[in-house]
């Protein structure tokens, strides 16, 4: 493994839903490529008046859960990958993934993009993995059910924000070890801003050669997060990287959806969110 990959930590969230089937399979891959272990959390609700009312129902629910992960060790297994497999009891599945996180100092939750669409939610991430996103204090891996791991390129949005630099340094770095082409793409806000922008964008080009030789940049104008999906279909990426925006408490509602909302849930790719 090479020091510049930034996960060594690395926390799966699943439920063993078919929506968590890319984030496993893309979870295993990290795990194996960088030759690091693999913490798994399942967080399962918890109702102490339903469980005391039918604990039958709850000990059944307790030995689903223990086949599931039987059967996922037995993948990890066959993948080559360590897994450490902790099961967690609460009333909110994404706060139990945010405190499993901390407590255990993971640097990156790998987790899926969202369960079935709703009429609310034709192209935002689900409603949890939004929670998620919002109050994890690392960076968050949102994986589209049939995604793959990255093969063709990345893609990093980086604006004129106090975390850009991460964001082309972090990208950099993940391209350098699976030594693939990066892609820089900022967006200026108008015409009057293009001149800063290319500026600022040349210099988050110049900080990634420093890690990758195939890099380049792009300025963009119009809607920050269609160009960023235009940009990305147009070079190939299958990983973005973008930096986290406020997220509303309600982030599914209509006139609510963050630019960061938009591209990850327009993409049929992996999209990995910086906090700010």
């Amino acid at each position: 493994m090479t020091s510049l990959y930034p996960f060594n930590r690395i926390l799966l969230a699943t439920e063993f839903t078919e929506f968590d089937a890319g984030a496993e399979r893309i979870a295993f891959a990290m795990a194996k490529h960088c030759a690091v272990p693999l913490r798994v959390v399942v967080p399962i609700g918890s109702n102490p008046e339903y469980e005391a009312e039918a604990p039958e129902l709850s000990l059944r629910e307790d030995q689903l859960v223990a086949e599931e992960v039987a059967s996922l060790r037995g993948r990890a297994k066959t993948a080559g990958v360590e897994l450490d497999v902790h099961v967690r009891h609460g009333m909110e599945a994404h706060r139990e993934i945010v405190e499993e996180a901390s407590a255990v100092g993971a640097d990156l939750i790998v987790i899926r993009r969202r369960g079935k669409q709703s009429f609310l939610a034709k192209l935002l991430v689900g409603e949890m993995v939004s929670k998620v996103i919002r109050d994890a204090h690392c960076s968050v891996l949102t994986v589209p059910r049939n995604a793959e791991f990255w093969q063709h390129g990345i893609l990093a949005s980086a604006g004129d924000t106090p975390i850009a630099q991460d964001i082309a340094k972090l990208a950099a770095g993940i391209a350098a070890v699976c030594d693939l082409p990066l892609t820089i793409v900022s967006i200026a806000e108008n015409q009057a801003h293009r001149a800063r922008t290319e500026s600022i964008n040349a210099s988050y080009v110049a900080l990634a050669s420093a890690l990758i030789k195939r890099v380049q940049g792009r300025v963009c104008d119009g809607d920050p997060a269609m160009q960023t999906i235009s940009v990305a279909r147009e070079s190939a990426a299958d990983l973005i990287v973008i930096g986290r925006q406020r997220y509303h408490q309600i982030p599914f509602m209509r006139g609510n959806t963050s630019i960061m909302q938009k591209i990850i849930g327009a993409n049929d790719v992996s999209t990995l969110v910086i906090p700010s």
